[in-house]
């Protein structure tokens, strides 16, 4: 049965959520990307992400509210200026890359970015960025060399030349090795970041195809497909394959299928999309603005991959 598309009143509800209650940010880059708005309303609240030193932190990551630049807030600025295509000679882009050359931290296994400054422990967070004891948050995430890299690298291929070469070759070789080592099965974000190197075409293929016929190899098994398995937390399929000229969709198909239906049908009332995961308890005051900002962050994600996909019906009766 082919799934239904989102129809015009559900996204007619889901403008005027992000409308009323979404960031400033997200507001932003839904006027550029449905209603042709300037891009530069999307950079301008970006903007008001970044500290003095060129990164990004104020919480530009809803589960870190560190005010502190930090990879984490970074690679999301990141990913906000790939999603806009914008040129490499945009200010903003220049100012990410120089940022995160000179935090880029190097020792004999290679270099990595560690996500998050030690002082981001002082403010509310998710138990996943705790970093009480030394090497904490390290241990967490595989000592960085997957995530964030493989996302860093790969969404930095968009612009080659931006590194020096030297270093992005270097980068590259580390990263896809690192994936090639192979992924544990429940490491959701790790196959989400393997997927974006995956679909870094400017990428050598002596690079990216190791990785990307590892990832058709293992990915239909680990993906959620069960109509059951969507409503919590794990591994989507849409998470590692966005739109359809991604080129794990193919491997994908029929999980993809299913998750976009349970995208249409777990729309909220209130036109929006949460977060599939809670901090478990701990900063339980601060986790309901967390919570809200997923929401405006989520909405605009599921509309953006309804529409990727074909299954967006944006003609409103005003």
């Amino acid at each position: 049965m082919p799934t239904p598309d989102l129809t015009p009143e559900a996204f007619a509800r889901a403008r005027a959520f992000l409308e009323e209650e979404g960031r400033p940010l997200d507001t932003a880059r839904f006027r550029h990307a449905f209603e042709g708005a300037a891009v530069t309303g999307a950079l301008d609240a970006l903007r008001a992400s970044q500290n003095e030193d060129g990164g990004f932190g104020r919480a530009l990551e809803p589960d870190c509210r560190a005010p502190d630049s930090s990879v984490l807030a970074t690679m999301m600025a990141l990913r906000v200026l790939h999603e806009l295509d914008v040129p490499a000679d945009e200010p903003l882009l220049t100012e990410i890359v120089g940022w995160l050359h000179a935090h880029l931290h190097t020792d004999l296994d290679g270099s990595v970015w560690p996500f998050l400054p030690v002082q981001a422990e002082a403010y509310p967070h998710a138990p996943w960025w705790n970093q009480s004891k030394p090497g904490e948050l390290a241990q967490t995430f595989g000592g960085f060399r997957v995530n964030p890299r493989a996302e860093i690298v790969g969404r930095l291929w968009h612009w080659p030349g931006l590194l020096p070469g030297g270093l992005m070759a270097q980068l590259t070789l580390e990263t896809r090795d690192a994936l090639l080592a192979g992924l544990e099965d429940g490491d959701v974000n790790g196959h989400a970041v393997a997927a974006v190197f995956a679909g870094a075409l400017a990428i050598a293929d002596d690079h990216r195809l190791p990785v990307l016929e590892y990832l058709a190899d293992v990915l239909p098994g680990r993906v959620q497909a069960a109509p059951d398995d969507f409503a919590g937390y794990g591994l989507n399929p849409l998470m590692v394959a966005p739109t359809p000229q991604h080129p794990l969709a193919h491997a994908l198909e029929e999980p993809l299928s299913a998750a976009l239906m349970h995208l249409i049908e777990s729309q909220s009332e209130d036109g929006s999309w949460g977060p599939s995961w809670n901090w478990f308890g701990q900063f339980p005051e601060e986790w309901p603005q967390a919570e809200a900002e997923w929401r405006s962050a989520l909405t605009l994600d599921a509309l953006l991959a309804l529409r990727a996909w074909g299954r967006l019906t944006e003609r409103l009766t005003e």
